[in-house]
């Protein structure tokens, strides 16, 4: 496992400073944890702790969009070919409150019904029964996008603040990939 994480240490390098270990434990803590929140990830990750793991998502200024570039690379290297495909879907994830970005009343397809969600459109490659996640967006909608002291609150980036469809999302996550030669 030590040679998956440097082959992508790089892009975790910011400034003078490497995050690359703590991409490391996050992803084991994604892998071992059954409830996947940070608390409970640093419970079963040694030397970390739900802080670091907190500050690596949303303060380490590592570039996200460079990770998935290479995740889609090294993914197209062993699915990429003649009898591939690009998946596109979106998906839902049930969330309460409105601190969670994005997070509003609107279609959640997992649940069958309006209610209290997060929507992501996502993009895959898939060859017969293997399939990898290569890229994602998340969809913001009308009422966050209004609403500049919420976006402001959750650092919700000035060029993110747009309305965009999910079709349109998804054009976009077509473009990138072609971008990456899929």
């Amino acid at each position: 496992m030590g040679s998956f994480i440097s082959h992508y240490s790089r892009l975790f390098q910011v400034h003078k400073r490497n995050a690359s270990e703590r991409a490391s434990q996050y992803r084991k803590g994604l892998l071992q944890s059954r409830q996947r929140n940070m608390k409970k990830m640093a419970e079963v990750v040694p030397d970390t702790d739900e802080q670091s793991l907190q500050q690596f998502l949303s303060d380490s200024p590592w570039d996200y969009q460079a990770v998935m570039n290479q995740v889609a690379e090294d993914t197209n290297v062993i699915l990429g070919g003649k009898d591939s495909a690009l998946l596109i879907d979106e998906s839902s994830i049930v969330k309460k409150g409105n601190h969670s970005v994005g997070g509003s009343r609107q279609w959640c397809g997992r649940l069958g019904k309006v209610d209290d969600c997060q929507v992501g459109v996502f993009s895959a490659l898939s060859k017969g029964s293997d399939v990898c996640l290569i890229d994602s967006e998340l969809y913001l909608p009308k009422n966050w996008i209004e609403s500049i002291e919420r976006c402001d609150k959750a650092r919700v980036p000035i060029e993110k603040r747009k309305l965009i469809s999910k079709l349109d999302i998804a054009l976009t996550l077509v473009k990138r990939a072609r971008n990456n030669n899929l």
